[in-house]
């Protein structure tokens, strides 16, 4: 441990070329030599060996502390940019924690007594109020506080708490006032084959085939009462069903496209309120590129400042000659087919077949005509209309 540690405080001297024998007879341990230059040596030494050069009346300079003593001269020197550093680390932090205010999905007369639990979960210093306990801790006591409601829930999103309250008495009101209560509609024809509902009455069975628009879940959760006032909330869940489609794919015989080589060249500006200084560029000699740029800028708070880092990529482009034949025009029809359909596929999404059924040419392009059946998620959710 000692040997690992012995330069955590050393120093840099100076010392005539003559007198280098002498201080390696004087040190148990090789001196190591950083440089020379003319007449002189520059060695790096333990702090605690000047005692024995100062005993022995060695000619030394100090050139410059090495190890903690050298991080702590650092420090000294460079205090006010370290300490800024610091509160702007603990300002970002704060904004992550700060809560400017609380929403509510409806009103209630207890809206005000919910506010006042959230807000003994703060930490406040002046204006800027600190959330200082877990969300979900908050929710159970809320639920339990308040158990008349059918349901009370807190989320977050930003700097901002939204409370969501359902409250029978006020259904009505809820189902006016409320944005997002509604049903769960199909987006295409298809046969059941899954479903799992979170939230809302399914009206559908396995096997069953529906058209696209028909209500697959209902958000009324009194749709079987209809005798009483309707009950609205988001409905929410998967339907898997096998799918059925048609697709035509024109392949041209012979076509140019534009495809990125892979080579990217990068250059960086630091951006002071609307001044621009170039600080890192890599050169750009591609004929064809596409630029992109991004700014990141610099937010305390809500507030955003001019300030921040432009990146601007440079990506090479070329052209390229396809020709197709008709096996390859055929693979080619295929895979865009597939990838066409993976652009809008949800999770448990999958295609189970492609099947080409019918293919004609001319004299520019190939036509194939596809029969596709896909195992997709096809739930998508319908706002209830404020004068349903």
């Amino acid at each position: 441990m000692k040997n690992n540690n012995k330069f955590l405080f050393s120093v840099i001297i100076k010392i005539p070329k003559k007198t280098l024998i002498k201080i390696n007879q004087l040190f148990s341990y090789k001196v190591k030599i950083i440089k020379k230059k003319h007449d002189f040596f520059y060695l790096q030494v333990q702090e605690n060996d000047l005692n024995i050069l100062n005993k022995y009346k060695v000619d030394y300079e100090i050139i410059s502390y090495k190890g903690i003593k050298h991080i702590y001269r650092l420090l000294l020197t460079h205090l006010s940019v370290f300490i800024g550093i610091i509160l702007f680390l603990l300002i970002l932090y704060a904004n992550t924690l700060t809560i400017k205010e609380i929403s509510f999905s409806t009103y209630t007369k207890d809206n005000e007594k919910i506010k006042s639990i959230i807000e003994r979960h703060y930490t406040s210093f002046l204006d800027v109020h600190l959330l200082n306990s877990d969300i979900n801790d908050i929710n159970l006591l809320l639920r339990k506080e308040f158990n008349h409601f059918e349901w009370i829930s807190i989320e977050r999103s930003g700097c901002l708490l939204k409370v969501t309250i359902l409250e029978p008495s006020v259904i009505n009101k809820q189902v006016e006032h409320i944005e997002g209560y509604g049903d769960l509609v199909a987006k295409t024809d298809g046969m059941v084959k899954f479903f799992q509902i979170t939230q809302g009455i399914p009206l559908i069975e396995q096997n069953q085939y529906v058209k696209k628009g028909e209500v697959l879940v209902s958000g009324n959760l009194r749709y079987h009462n209809q005798d009483e006032s309707e009950f609205y909330i988001p409905a929410y869940g998967h339907v898997y069903a096998e799918v059925w489609y048609t697709k035509t794919i024109v392949v041209p015989k012979k076509s140019v496209t534009t495809e990125f080589t892979g080579k990217i060249s990068l250059e960086k500006k630091l951006s002071l309120f609307g001044l621009d200084i170039k600080y890192k560029s890599s050169q750009n000699h591609y004929k064809e590129y596409h630029k992109e740029e991004n700014f990141d800028q610099l937010q305390i708070f809500s507030f955003k400042l001019p300030i921040g880092i432009k990146k601007i990529h440079y990506l090479e482009k070329n052209d390229i000659m396809n020709v197709y034949d008709n096996k390859s025009a055929l693979q080619f029809a295929s895979s865009q087919i597939r990838y066409e359909l993976s652009q809008s596929f949800r999770e448990g999404d999958k295609i189970l077949e492609v099947q080409c059924l019918n293919e004609s040419e001319d004299d520019l392009n190939y036509t194939y005509v596809f029969f596709v059946r896909t195992y997709e998620d096809i739930a998508i959710f319908q706002r209830r209309a404020m004068n349903e």
